[in-house]
């Protein structure tokens, strides 16, 4: 029951955010390392809209890059939870479920 779209980068992720309708979206999977934009400078610009549902849609760092830094550096950038790679598709779906109140 879920459909996504995808991105190949922070500036398409963000464009797809930007020319979507409010609400288009519910949850957002960012990717840290991608070219053109980052994930943590995306998300920075996704949360600085002055639409509603961008300081409110759930982010979550999608990131090969596991320290306590650069965990602290996506909440600073406005991520509201942070998966390592590979991926753990039980924590994933978790989560996804948490932001999305499914069970």
């Amino acid at each position: 029951g879920i459909s996504s779209d995808c991105a190949v980068n922070g500036k398409e992720a963000l464009e797809l955010f930007t020319n979507s309708a409010p609400g288009t979206y519910a949850l957002i999977l960012m990717d840290i390392q991608m070219p053109e934009m980052n994930g943590y400078e995306a998300a920075r610009t996704i949360r600085s809209l002055s639409r509603e549902d961008g300081r409110t849609i759930p982010i979550l760092a999608m990131t090969a890059d596991a320290f306590v830094e650069d965990i602290e550096s996506a909440k600073a950038a406005g991520m509201n939870g942070h998966l390592s790679k590979p991926v753990d598709f039980e924590l994933l779906g978790r989560e996804i479920r948490k932001y999305l109140n499914r069970s």
